[in-house]
C-alpha cells in the first residue's frame, strides 16, 4: 500500500522513481579524451567482445573471431552467425553465443566440446556475455531479454524490459543453474571471490553483486547503462557502458502514450533513444545543445552516442573513467580487457578495437 501510494506521489511530483535527473559526469567522471586519443589497433565491422586467457586476446567481430597476433587481429574462425558474447579460460578453452540463442564450448584444438540452447526450460533469446568462473568450475551467461535478440537492445528499452537472468553451467555436471531472474536487462557478469557474482542491469543504471547472502548493488546510478566487465590490475574491475543516459530519453521512458506511437510509427534508427553511434542522418533526433553551431558539434552536448568506460575499485566506489565525447569517433564500447599492461576496448559503434595505455597507478593496486 506505501509503495503505491510513494509511486502515486512520485509521478505526481516528478521525484523519486519519476524523476528525468540523470547523474552528472563530474569528479572522476568528468569528460575527457582518454578513448578519442586511444591508439586504434585495427578497423573491425561490428566488433563486440574481448576475452583474455593464457596471454592471449581474443576478439569477436560480427561471425568472425580473432585472436591478437604481434599486434595484429588474425581470424582464427568464421561462424554462420554473429558472436554476440565471448569468454575465454585456462587451456585454451573458449566459450561463444551465437546468435544470443546457442552456446558453444570449443576445445583448445577448435572442436566443439558441449552445446547449449536452453536454461531452466526456456530456450535462450539474448545471450550477450559469458565468464568463466574459476573457483566454481562452472560458465557463467547474462541474457538481457526473453523477447529480444540482442541487438533488439533498444526495443527491450522502450519497452521497459524485466526479463534478463544470469544463469551458471557445469558442463557435464548436471542442470544449468539460475543464479537471479526478473533483471531489467542483464549485461555483463563477472566472478568475484567467495562465489559472489557481479552482473550488469542496464536499464536499472547499476551493477549487482549476487552472494551466498542475498543480492546487493555493488555500483549504483551509473550516468550510462552499464554491460561487460573486467577484471583490473591490484583489484576491482572495469565496466564499459555502452549508451549514456540523457533527461530526453528519462522523459520519453515516462510518456507511456508517446512511447507506443514512436515505437509503432518511427523508425528505429530516429526513435528518441540511445544508440552506439549517431551523425549519419539528419532525421536523427536532436536535442538542445545537440545542434551543429557553424559546422562544429558541442563536445558536451547532450549524447544520443558516447564511448565511456569507468574503473571501479575493490569498493564498489567508481575511481576513474575513460571518454569518447559526443562529437568523438569511439563511440558504444561493448567490451574491455587488460591485456599486455594495457586496456583494450571494442567500440561497436565506431567498428574499431582500441588500445589505452595505462597509467603506473592503474597498473597497481586498485585504491
Amino acid at each position: 500500500m506505501l509503495d503505491t501510494l510513494r509511486g502515486f506521489t512520485d509521478r505526481l511530483l516528478g521525484r523519486g522513481s519519476a524523476a528525468i535527473t540523470v547523474p552528472v559526469m563530474d569528479g572522476v567522471l568528468k569528460p575527457n579524451r582518454a578513448l578519442d586519443n586511444a591508439e586504434v589497433v585495427a578497423e573491425l565491422a561490428d566488433i563486440d567482445d574481448l576475452a583474455v586467457a593464457d596471454g592471449v586476446l581474443w576478439i569477436a567481430a560480427g561471425p568472425a573471431l580473432y585472436r591478437l597476433d604481434g599486434g595484429v587481429p588474425v581470424e582464427v574462425r568464421r561462424f554462420e552467425r554473429p558472436i554476440t558474447a565471448l569468454a575465454a579460460a585456462p587451456g585454451g578453452r573458449l566459450a561463444l553465443a551465437l546468435g544470443g540463442t546457442q552456446l558453444l564450448l570449443l576445445a583448445p584444438d577448435g572442436a566443439t566440446a558441449h552445446t547449449l540452447a536452453e536454461a531452466g526450460g526456456r530456450a535462450l533469446r539474448c545471450v550477450n556475455a559469458l565468464a568463466w568462473d574459476e573457483a566454481g568450475r562452472r560458465w557463467l551467461l547474462t541474457e538481457g531479454s526473453a523477447e529480444h535478440a540482442p541487438e533488439r537492445w533498444c526495443h527491450d528499452l522502450m519497452a521497459h524490459g524485466a526479463s534478463g537472468r544470469v544463469c551458471a553451467w557445469a558442463p557435464g555436471g548436471g542442470a544449468v543453474q539460475q543464479l537471479a531472474a526478473g533483471l531489467r536487462h542483464a549485461f555483463g557478469v563477472l566472478p568475484q571471490a567467495g562465489g559472489t557474482v557481479l552482473v550488469g542491469e542496464s536499464w536499472a543504471h547499476r551493477v549487482l553483486a549476487l552472494g551466498p547472502n542475498g543480492t546487493a548493488p555493488r555500483v549504483a546510478d551509473l550516468p550510462g547503462y552499464p554491460s561487460r566487465m573486467a577484471p583490473a590490475a591490484g583489484g576491482g574491475f572495469w565496466l564499459s557502458c555502452f549508451v549514456c543516459r540523457t533527461q530526453l530519453v528519462e522523459f520519453v521512458l515516462r510518456e507511456e502514450a508517446y512511447r507506443r506511437r514512436m515505437v509503432a510509427e518511427i523508425d528505429p534508427r530516429y526513435w528518441i533513444a540511445p544508440a552506439l553511434s549517431s551523425g549519419h542522418s539528419f532525421l536523427e533526433p536532436l536535442q538542445g545543445a545537440g545542434v551543429k553551431q557553424m559546422g562544429v558539434l558541442k563536445p558536451w552536448a547532450p549524447p544520443r552516442s558516447y564511448g565511456l568506460v569507468v574503473r571501479v575499485n575493490a569498493q564498489g566506489q567508481v575511481v576513474s573513467s575513460l571518454h569518447s565525447q559526443v562529437d568523438g569517433r569511439h563511440h558504444g564500447i561493448t567490451a574491455v580487457a587488460e591485456h599486455g599492461g594495457a586496456l583494450f576496448a571494442a567500440s561497436k559503434g565506431g567498428g574499431r578495437l582500441l588500445r589505452v595505455r595505462m597509467t603506473a597507478e592503474e597498473q597497481g593496486a586498485a585504491r
